[in-house]
């Protein structure tokens, strides 16, 4: 494996290095051959929050398409954007009355890391920590977590303001998960109901528990039944009291904030009128925004061409490489090469996470600046590379990262989003 410096164009099955100028009129080219929503754009969560705006920005605009994705969340749907206000922020796992914990013993994600030095930091705090010996064993945390609020709800366990009007669909929700069938939950994951009635009363018991989960343990299911648990006991109304999953990529959570999925805009709001229009009036181009099933098309390989932006070497599903190989023009943008013959027809250089100035959202929704620590070594870094492609489509040139920020945060709503908070699902 090699730093790649150059583009590299596949030319009678031979990568020919060719210039940047030659790239972007490539792709120009190419974009015209195919038609709407016809294009793959995947990117991984190591880009920051102002390079993942601009590959939205040129794929929903010069490349026509909101077939926009990612390879952390593929699969795995919106379920993990959560409200910032229904999140425990970092600096209150101090305060925590005990910890729940599942965690990654394999990885060296910021994330995790960050929060077990502060778990560590509060030695008095006990804690409980799933898949250990001594504590239960969980093979699916969305039953698990719904199997312990059958338990609350069907012995009149719920407490405070969220069962008491605040929390949306309760009734419709305490309908459902008692037809639910018990047992078939609790074998699910082997447990019997001596052991979820001892979790349970423990729950109860505890004063300020936060459940700190490493996400990627976490289906869809998981997560929504953890954040109706928290509501079930009115543990999310208290300070350093609720649930923190923790993302692995540097930034998975600013794919959400970008809007890197074909039913969020820029902001993480759904898609409407207003961010429609305002989303045409700052790119100067139509912005496609129709909804479409993704992993549905990539099954089918219902794509004529892919660009996968994947600058770290991030996992990418067998199934999304096979729809690249598919395609009659697809795109890889990577830092290292290692001169394999590959399925994509042209190879962009990348820079690295700390080779340019941007920001990075937390698994806590916290921005934080971060400053080019590294020369990079190739002619363009993400942004201008990304702003020039963008220039080809008539887009206007943002260059830098305080360009890209100015014009981002243009999406972000202020004021109070409590209609679209507290929702049992």
């Amino acid at each position: 494996m090699h730093r790649l410096l150059q583009p590299l164009l596949k030319t009678d099955g031979q990568f020919q290095t060719i210039s940047f100028e030659e790239a972007y009129e490539q792709i120009a080219a190419h974009s015209k051959l195919t038609d709407n929503n016809r294009t793959l754009v995947m990117a991984s969560g190591d880009y920051s929050n102002e390079e993942l705006y601009l590959i939205q920005r040129v794929a929903r605009t010069g490349l026509r398409t909101n077939a926009i994705g990612s390879f952390d969340y593929y699969k795995r749907g919106t379920s993990f954007f959560i409200d910032k206000n229904d999140i425990v922020p970092f600096a209150e796992l101090f305060g925590a009355g005990k910890f729940y914990t599942l965690l990654d013993p394999q990885s060296n994600a910021l994330s995790q890391k960050t929060a077990l030095e502060i778990m560590e930091a509060c030695p008095n705090t006990s804690r409980y920590d799933f898949n250990t010996p001594g504590h239960l064993n969980i093979r699916n945390f969305g039953d698990f977590f719904r199997c312990i609020n059958q338990y609350i709800l069907r012995n009149d366990l719920a407490k405070g303001i969220y069962v008491q009007g605040l929390g949306k669909n309760f009734e419709a929700y305490k309908k459902q998960i008692l037809m639910d069938d018990g047992t078939q939950l609790l074998a699910s994951n082997q447990l019997t109901e001596e052991e979820i009635r001892a979790f349970a009363e423990q729950l109860l018991r505890d004063e300020a528990p936060v459940f700190v989960m490493w996400e990627r343990f976490l289906d869809k299911r998981g997560v929504i039944e953890l954040e109706n648990l928290c509501m079930l006991l009115d543990i999310q109304a208290k300070p350093s009291s609720g649930f923190l999953c923790l993302k692995a990529e540097l930034n998975s959570q600013g794919l959400f904030d970008m809007g890197l999925f074909p039913d969020i805009c820029v902001g993480g709001e759904p898609f409407d009128d207003g961010n429609r229009q305002l989303m045409e009036e700052l790119y100067g181009q139509p912005a496609h925004t129709a909804s479409l099933d993704l992993s549905t098309h990539i099954a089918t390989h219902d794509f004529d061409q892919c660009y996968l932006f994947n600058a770290t070497g991030a996992d990418t599903p067998q199934d999304i490489m096979e729809t690249a190989k598919h395609c009659s023009w697809s795109v890889l943008q990577t830092a290292y090469w290692d001169d394999k013959p590959e399925a994509f027809d042209l190879i962009l250089p990348a820079s690295m996470p700390e080779e340019c100035d941007g920001t990075f959202t937390d698994s806590a929704r916290a921005a934080h600046t971060s400053k080019a620590d590294a020369t990079c070594p190739i002619a363009v870094n993400n942004i201008k590379l990304f702003s020039n492609i963008g220039t080809q489509f008539g887009l206007p040139k943002l260059d830098n990262a305080t360009d890209v920020f100015m014009e981002y945060i243009s999406f972000f709503k202020g004021g109070c989003r409590s209609k679209l908070r507290h929702f049992f699902r």
